[in-house]
């Protein structure tokens, strides 16, 4: 099964005191694992259901964790704090390396740093990123984000050759690239006005891995844009 459902809490409501006798008959057998909820931390004792191999080369950690959310049902507020326990979930921050908590989003969804590090714009050098949400539509359609997106000389999907957009067609609402609650609720969709920005997005019961050519795109471009910058 590609999903779970996340459990209720530790402290679930005891019955009252009954003088029945208890039943003999075993418990139905659940057919989902039930993930208890460590209140402390906003994070299931059991961990987070996530397969690594969802992860597509370049993608964005707002990417990442709208499937985190789509995958777990949770809400934003509760991704948000994965990424560091002083980060204000409504301010959020701009996901780049240096800001955001790599151990703690590594023991949360058992992802590689690597990975988690390639996801996450890089200061510094010549590269420039742009502080809006650039998208490519038949990316976002099939749940997709990409940190070369981000790119500011990039202005075309280097796997579509689609031209990117920032705007809403909808309200013309720009998003800043900040990952807060307001990003976070609104995955694959305009976070003002709550419209698809292409498609359904992602769900973890039909996950299919990107053309191999879109991929080696992706990733050619992006290594241009490091020896660039």
């Amino acid at each position: 099964m590609r999903f779970a459902i996340v459990g209720m809490s530790n402290h679930a409501m005891q019955p009252d005191a009954s003088s029945s006798p208890p039943s003999e008959a075993p418990p139905p057998a659940s057919a989902f694992p039930i993930l208890t909820l460590d209140e402390a931390k906003l994070t299931p004792a059991l961990g987070y259901l996530f397969n690594k191999r969802w992860v597509e080369p370049c993608e964005s950690l707002i990417s990442i964790l709208w499937m985190l959310e789509k995958a777990n049902g949770l809400s934003g507020i509760v991704v948000a704090r994965l990424m560091g326990p002083d980060i204000d979930p409504y301010e959020g921050i701009v996901p780049e390396r240096g800001v955001v908590d790599l151990d703690r989003l590594h023991g949360s969804l058992g992802l590689p740093k690597r990975i988690l590090r390639a996801a996450l714009l890089a200061p510094g050098g010549r590269r420039r990123y742009s502080q809006m949400l650039h998208y490519c539509r038949t990316c976002i359609a099939h749940g997709y984000h990409s940190v070369v997106h981000q790119i500011e000389s990039v202005d075309r999907c280097p796997a579509h050759r689609c031209p990117l957009e920032s705007t809403c067609r909808h309200c013309g609402y720009e998003a800043p690239y900040r990952v807060n609650v307001q990003l976070l609720e609104a995955p694959y969709r305009c976070a003002q006005c709550r419209q698809s920005y292409g498609g359904a997005g992602w769900r973890p019961t039909d996950a299919r891995p990107m053309r191999p050519r879109y991929r080696k795109a992706l990733v050619r471009r992006n290594s241009q844009s490091s020896w660039e910058g």
